[in-house]
């Protein structure tokens, strides 16, 4: 299950590239590079499935940043589910352009 990191040294850089980055690390992997101050995780949305979890009551959504053995625990036990956010809809400015350009094309031929 990837997590969202972000990258806090020249090492991190090198090694997984700039910014915010959707990456599939291991355990042990995450680990060595959270220690070591090279990433760090991104906060995402959960919703509370059990009733006896601490972040909230039964269906209420919270954020956290879980360590990937964390997370997959907490999931496989039923007590949280990730909340993906929707894809953002294309803009409609772009299909417009794409259209007037088509239009414009068969004008010229």
């Amino acid at each position: 299950m990837t997590n969202t990191y972000r990258t806090l040294s020249d090492v991190g850089r090198h090694y997984f590239g700039e910014g915010d980055l959707e990456l599939n690390l291991t355990a042990d992997e995450e680990r060595d590079a959270l220690t070591n101050g090279h990433l760090e995780i991104v906060p995402r949305t959960y919703r509370v499935l059990s009733d006896n979890y601490e972040a909230g009551k039964q269906g209420e959504e919270f954020e956290r940043a879980y360590p990937v053995e964390i997370e997959a625990g907490l999931i496989s036990g039923g007590h949280i589910e990730r909340v993906d956010k929707p894809e953002p809809e294309p803009k409609k400015t772009a299909k417009k352009t794409a259209k007037a350009a088509e239009a414009a094309e068969s004008k010229e031929k």
